[in-house]
């Protein structure tokens, strides 16, 4: 795959069951490198909201886990695991920080020469008190040939 690539994150936060979700995409460009230990590592920039500042993330994909740092704006270390044990980071906002707990029922990953696709299922909680369903599926694609602005 090629250094310049396109990022896509798309999910579904489930609230109250699955009578109500919240859906989430972004699509934002990105830069892509395969390390020697064979981890996926893509480095893009979450657009900033009203008033607040910016996220540089760094995905890092292997087979069997998937971890996302966060720093500007919210500053953060996510771990998405390949089994069920329960991951927990503090998640700092400009709002304050939070306890975060993340379990994760179902991940997978494929590869193939242009794509590099990871799909999730997972919990959230917030303080050890739940708060929602999750599902998330990234996508990271070559950009050669696709236009220069999203």
């Amino acid at each position: 795959m090629t250094e310049d690539v396109l990022v896509t994150i798309s999910g579904k936060h489930l609230i109250g069951g699955e009578s109500e979700s919240e859906d989430v995409e972004l699509l934002v460009p990105g830069t892509y490198r395969c390390t020697d230990e064979g981890i996926h590592e893509i480095v893009y920039e979450e657009p900033a909201e009203e008033e607040s500042f910016g996220t540089k993330n760094t995905l890092r994909i292997d087979g069997s886990s998937m971890r996302i740092e966060k720093r500007g704006g919210c500053t953060a270390e996510l771990c998405f695991l390949n089994s069920a044990a329960r991951t927990r980071c503090n998640y700092r906002t400009p709002y304050g920080t939070f306890l975060i707990g993340i379990s994760t029922s179902d991940f997978r990953v494929t590869v193939t020469e242009n794509c590099i696709t990871a799909e999730l299922i997972y919990a959230m909680d917030v303080g050890d008190a739940f708060l929602k369903d999750c599902e998330m599926k990234v996508e990271v694609r070559a950009r050669e040939g696709m236009p220069d602005e999203i």
